[in-house]
């Protein structure tokens, strides 16, 4: 790092806005540099933040002043955060894009054709992408957005497994924490001591994410694998960390269950040896007591924000089936210091 980026943040008085601000406050190579929002515009940052936070924000950050989304000075700017809604997304995001790079929350350009959906730690290498899509766009910068939180966990300890013995077929079930509907998400009245099993458009954007996620780029196309995969997701009444549980049927057999723990153990990611600071040292922990993992026991440490946990692992009676059960954190890798982890690739890459 020779340099630090100037950071601008759309949407930062959100929750994912609040994300990406506790992951850039004195981060090592981005000085912020403005914060944009649309309700709050005109007010101080710290007379603006939704929802409670313990993080303790310095005095020159709650004295900036929220600016319009029209307002990003793109002659100051070297890189944009983006958690705005998708809908708005859309536009914003595409006009700022004709200048200017775009780490983005938003689903907006998830399924375009030449925009990948970012998970770096196994997907590092689409970002070659990006070239293309600057050519078909005639844009300067880029959109670059991460996968839904509930794709994260899912993605990730698929991977290792994928690689080596590849997919027949995923079926998954989500516990998702109620931080995942952002703020102020589900009226307390209708999730305390209750499970809401359906979460509107969810399923569809895992099915499609994950195949994207973890498909290969060939002649600037993504190719996505042949596996089947059907999930059915619910809402908790957790505060962080979305628990999945997961069957899997792998195409290649595998000579048991402790090859497969290995592959887990043993998986480093792309983002490993790039001395990035907020990537995870352990990508993938593997838990031994079978009542691991659980949100409340291993998501207290902040520290393991960006490690996904895999536990309860165990044969199933289908050929070659396994099940396991994951827990990530939503608002963690799933949100915002995921989406600095994104910038923080790319520039060890010298893509910015």
């Amino acid at each position: 790092m020779k340099k630090k980026y100037n950071a601008s943040i759309i949407g930062a008085t959100g929750m994912a806005g609040q994300q990406f601000m506790e992951a850039l406050v004195g981060h090592p190579w981005f000085d912020i540099v403005s914060l944009h929002g649309h309700s709050s515009v005109g007010k101080k940052y710290g007379d603006s933040i939704r929802g409670l936070t313990s993080f303790e924000y310095p005095e020159e950050i709650l004295e900036l002043k929220v600016r319009d989304t029209e307002d990003v000075d793109i002659k100051t700017t070297d890189i944009i955060f983006s958690a705005i809604p998708s809908k708005q997304a859309r536009e914003v995001e595409g006009r700022l894009a004709k200048t200017t790079p775009i780490i983005s929350t938003a689903s907006a350009y998830r399924y375009e054709p030449d925009v990948p959906i970012f998970l770096p730690i196994i997907n590092g290498h689409h970002y070659e992408i990006l070239d293309l899509q600057k050519k078909n766009r005639d844009w300067e910068g880029f959109v670059l957005p991460g996968p839904n939180c509930t794709t994260v966990g899912l993605a990730t300890s698929l991977y290792p497994i994928f690689k080596k013995f590849g997919l027949n077929t995923v079926h998954m079930v989500s516990m998702q924490a109620i931080t995942g509907a952002g703020y102020p998400g589900v009226p307390s009245y209708d999730i305390i001591a209750n499970v809401i099993p359906h979460i509107e458009g969810e399923e569809e954007k895992v099915v499609k994410e994950a195949k994207k996620i973890l498909a290969t780029i060939e002649n600037g196309q993504f190719q996505t694998p042949e596996f089947l995969i059907d999930c059915k997701c619910n809402r908790v009444p957790s505060i962080d960390g979305h628990i999945e549980s997961i069957f899997i049927q792998t195409k290649q057999p595998f000579s048991s269950l402790e090859e497969i723990k290995n592959v887990l153990k043993e998986f480093k990611g792309d983002t490993s040896g790039l001395d990035l600071p907020n990537a995870p040292k352990v990508p993938i922990k593997v838990m031994q007591d079978p009542y691991r993992p659980q949100p409340r026991i291993d998501l207290a440490d902040k520290k393991n924000g960006m490690t996904t946990f895999v536990g309860g692992l165990e044969t199933t009676n289908f050929m070659n089936g396994i099940k396991f059960t994951v827990l990530s954190h939503n608002t963690e890798l799933g949100a915002g210091r995921g989406g600095v982890l994104s910038a923080e690739y790319l520039i060890a890459k010298n893509y910015i």
